[in-house]
């Protein structure tokens, strides 16, 4: 009887997910979870992150067990457990799918693709819904994805026979990782919670979404974004369940759908542009705009992370994040409220900010966070100046942003007394502390500093001379701060898989191209829309698709 490992990695569902189903069609499967200290150690892994895994691969074992079958998990490096797994089941090979979020992951693969190689041993790699090999433009890929999440959604396996001699390490705790507990409560980690979720957000949210999704108060997110980043449930499956709803002629409620369904791209969107240039997980788009941050200033680093800057609106976010992790508390405009005010007002490296935000949020998604980040700071879409977000931190984003002071008076508790209309910059409140800076005086200096760099940028029909390269060094950002794993790195042949574009290899055509990712205007179009590389060629030794 034919038998085939899936590798299971941000995919721990059973529905929707290909490599389950084409190895449960050809035979016996062995599914597998690796517990890989690399990533468990990794300086931007965050407790509560990994608390919220294992009781996805505890939901993923249920699951497995409903159909037959039931998780395998073991511990170690990939490379070395996977090689010896084929041999110890007498498996065919491993299906799994790509994973491009962490330039970790990529090594990885890379070693694992070689050492089968070498070992005559097979792997086959499938593409998740909504990402692409190829190079295509923005919009191009706007009508990809469209048609990707579209498509028939992959049924899960009416059974799934997993050989009964293979031997399983049990899911661990939290403690056995080795992470502490930091008092964060978890949302339910299932693909059933997931679903639960998403109807919640249909019944009660749909007409409001649209509309108060600046609001942190109102709670208009789904809350699905901790299941989305470890692939409880698939974004096809959140897109078709909108889609298929029955239309109505509320306005609200369409806008919020679609809303709802861009945002749902937007997850997709940064992924692939993390496979085209894995370096933005380390580095700004453009190296001339790492020059404007002022060194770390420890103190205010502190004060910014505690929820001590004086401004009530940065201090409720900070306050949140490290209470909650964020996942349904912190919306997408009061995190970008409170990165600006670091990386624009304080002046510090965007890098600290993504690195603090990874060790505290459940939902932490590198490719979404890092680029959102840097967007934030306003080092990406350096060619169109309007991607400057400064928010001011003061009475207008609390007018803005929680106008009834109720987000604020949650989570800096020192300052219910006040009104709505005087918690932009309280004056003298008793244990609060007095403002870090003068907004419009950091402010001026951000603006002056971004225009001076961004001058050489500006209307350039090539931007490819002016990206950030692969750095020399693979150790990830923060490393120096906190305790990792870093074994990975002093390794030979650091090649990664998916390979990245090669910068220097590419021809105008495909400058051009890759141009529209990095761009909200541009008066440079690609010189043909049906352009596209040249084929991509399939490692030798994967096993064929049936």
């Amino acid at each position: 009887m034919n038998r085939t490992i899936v590798w299971f990695r941000r995919d721990l569902r059973i529905a929707d997910h290909a490599p389950l189903h084409r190895a449960a069609q050809r035979g016996a499967v062995i599914p597998v979870f690796i517990l890989d200290r690399a990533l468990l150690y990794h300086p931007e892994t965050a407790p509560a992150r990994v608390a919220f895994m294992l009781n996805c691969l505890r939901s993923l074992d249920a699951d497995l067990q409903q159909h037959g079958g039931r998780l395998i998990v073991r511990s170690g490096d990939p490379v070395v457990v996977l090689p010896q797994l084929i041999r110890e089941t007498q498996a065919d090979g491993i299906y799994a799918h790509t994973d491009c979020e962490r330039i970790y992951g990529r090594v990885r693969d890379a070693r694992l693709n070689a050492t089968l190689n070498e070992q005559n041993l097979k792997i086959r790699w499938f593409e998740p819904p909504g990402t692409t090999p190829d190079l295509i433009t923005a919009q191009q890929y706007r009508a990809f994805w469209l048609a990707d999440m579209q498509a028939p959604i992959v049924p899960a396996p009416s059974h799934v026979p997993v050989p009964p001699e293979i031997s399983s390490q049990p899911i661990p705790t939290l403690d056995e990782v080795g992470h502490v507990c930091n008092g964060k409560t978890l949302p339910p980690a299932s693909t059933q919670a997931a679903r639960q979720l998403l109807q919640q957000f249909i019944d009660d949210k749909c007409d409001r979404y649209y509309w108060q999704l600046s609001y942190p108060s109102a709670t208009a997110t789904s809350g699905l974004s901790p299941h989305l980043k470890f692939g409880v449930i698939s974004l096809r499956e959140c897109y078709q369940t909108i889609q298929q709803l029955k239309p109505l002629p509320d306005e609200r409620v369409q806008r919020s759908r679609k809303q709802f369904v861009a945002r749902l791209r937007w997850n997709s969107g940064f992924t692939q542009r993390f496979r085209y240039l894995p370096q933005l997980e380390v580095r700004s788009l453009y190296p001339i705009l790492e020059q404007t941050s002022e060194p770390l200033d420890e103190a205010l680093y502190q004060a910014w992370q505690q929820g001590q800057t004086g401004f009530p609106i940065i201090d409720a976010a900070a306050r949140c994040l490290l209470a909650t992790g964020g996942w349904q508390s912190l919306n997408f405009r009061t995190r970008a409220c409170y990165a600006s005010f670091l990386s624009n007002l304080l002046g510090f490296d965007w890098r600290y900010g993504a690195l603090h935000f990874m060790r505290h949020l459940i939902d932490g998604d590198c490719p979404i966070d890092h680029y959102q980040w840097a967007m934030q700071a306003g080092v990406t879409a350096a060619i169109d100046q309007s991607w400057t977000r400064i928010y001011n931190p003061g009475q207008v984003a609390v007018n803005r942003f929680d106008p009834q002071g109720q987000f604020i008076k949650q989570w800096v508790p020192e300052l219910r007394h006040l009104p709505p209309e005087q918690l932009g910059l309280p004056l003298l409140a008793r244990g609060y502390p007095a403002p870090i800076l003068n907004y419009e005086q950091a402010r001026r200096r951000r603006v002056r500093q971004l225009e001076q760099q961004r001058q050489e940028l500006l209307k350039t029909a090539n931007i490819v001379p002016y990206l950030a390269s692969m750095p020399q060094t693979v150790v990830p950002f923060g490393a120096d701060r906190v305790e990792c794993d870093l074994a990975w790195t002093r390794l030979p042949n650091l090649n990664l898989f998916p390979a990245p574009l090669a910068l220097e290899t590419l021809d105008p055509e495909q400058a051009s191209v890759l141009r529209t990712w990095f761009v909200t205007t541009t008066t440079t179009a690609p010189r043909s829309s049906s352009h596209h590389p040249p084929p991509v060629v399939v490692p030798e030794g994967q096993l064929s698709l049936l």
